[in-house]
């Protein structure tokens, strides 16, 4: 699946407050920011990858939005694509767990934020489209009004009439929905367009109600992500299994369908410095694998080990370079490089 053209993702822009020093926000007197979101993340990973990337998206026509964009550009993401207009920002606010305390993220003002009233009539989807060979879309983006809903839906239409290779990402939150009824089928509508999806066995049975009599998780995805691939004739469905240790280390293990066969990678051991984000590493790595036309083995390796690398650096961005994530493929122990 080798193309050329650049990789797009729709998708809003969210400001991250974040509670320094692990203090919960009513200890806090002062709040760390950044910016985030499902598509910019996986962009930024692929433009260190190599790939000319563009994010399509609509930022408040203030100061909020000059920050956002000033941010975008220094992570190398394209911005010709990018609206500007209205007055508000989506936030969260994250505080970060320790130990037996989890982290814990609230939002605000996402539903009156510039990218998520904005109509999909805004953007010039003929002129953004025509050099576009794949488009990244996110379920968070469906779980928020029905006018995100409405927009997405289009989007992946007119992204088939061009012929673009369109990836979805299942990223549900429970948080965001009213329950797994409502999101089913929207669900279902985009998964009938995607070429590329992101999903776990928990995906299948409760959003798209498949069901198995197996017990264990990895048994489980053997018997449910064939499923969903001969439904929805979807080429690759890759996702990761978690585990978190007695002794305060993370095992991950990323599993990748592709042509009827399965593939996983081997457990990657670490301490999480921070999770969020670490989904999105593992997303662009798929990617990069099948748009360089790796080994399905060698796809779902580089993936996993972008994801575990990505739990050990600050930030929702992936910063690690390819050589990097490559390294850590190839060797057991962490060494000092010199």
């Amino acid at each position: 699946m080798g193309m050329k053209g650049t990789i797009k993702a729709f998708g809003e822009v969210m400001m991250r407050l974040e509670a320094p020093h692990y203090l919960k926000l009513e200890q806090t007197r002062e709040l760390k920011v950044l910016y985030s979101g499902t598509g910019l993340n996986v962009l930024s990973a692929l433009n260190k990858y190599g790939y000319d990337t563009s994010l399509i998206t609509k930022l408040p026509s203030n100061s909020l939005g000059d920050a956002a964009l000033s941010y975008i550009g220094s992570l190398g993401v394209g911005i010709s694509d990018i609206l500007r207009g209205g007055e508000y920002l989506g936030m969260y606010f994250l505080e970060n767990g320790f130990d037996i305390r989890p982290s814990r993220v609230t939002y605000s003002n996402r539903k009156e934020s510039s990218f998520c009233t904005s109509s999909i009539m805004e953007y010039d989807l003929n002129n953004i489209l025509k050099d576009t060979a794949l488009i990244h879309l996110c379920g968070i983006t469906l779980s928020i009004s029905d006018q995100t809903r409405s927009n997405v839906q289009y989007l992946v239409k007119k992204a088939k009439e061009f012929g673009i290779t369109v990836v979805f990402d299942f990223n549900y939150r429970p948080k965001l929905w009213k329950n797994n009824v409502q999101a089913r089928g929207y669900y279902q509508s985009i998964l009938q367009h995607t070429d590329i999806c992101f999903m776990t066995e928990r995906d299948a049975q409760y959003i798209l109600e498949m069901e198995t009599n197996q017990v264990e998780q990895e048994k489980q995805i053997e018997d449910l992500i064939p499923k969903v691939a001969d439904a929805y004739d979807i080429q690759v469905i890759a996702g990761t299994i978690r585990n978190k240790l007695k002794e305060g280390k993370h095992t991950i293990r990323g599993y990748m369908f592709h042509q009827h066969s399965f593939y996983f990678s081997r457990d990657y051991s670490f301490s999480s410095l921070e999770r969020i984000g670490a989904g999105d590493a593992f997303s662009s790595g798929i990617l990069h694998g099948v748009l360089s036309q790796y080994l399905p083995k060698d796809s779902i390796e580089f993936a996993t080990a972008a994801c575990a690398l990505a739990h050990t650096t600050y930030g929702d961005s992936p910063v690690c370079l390819e050589e990097e994530i490559w390294s850590l493929v190839n060797r057991d122990e962490v060494q000092i490089e010199r």
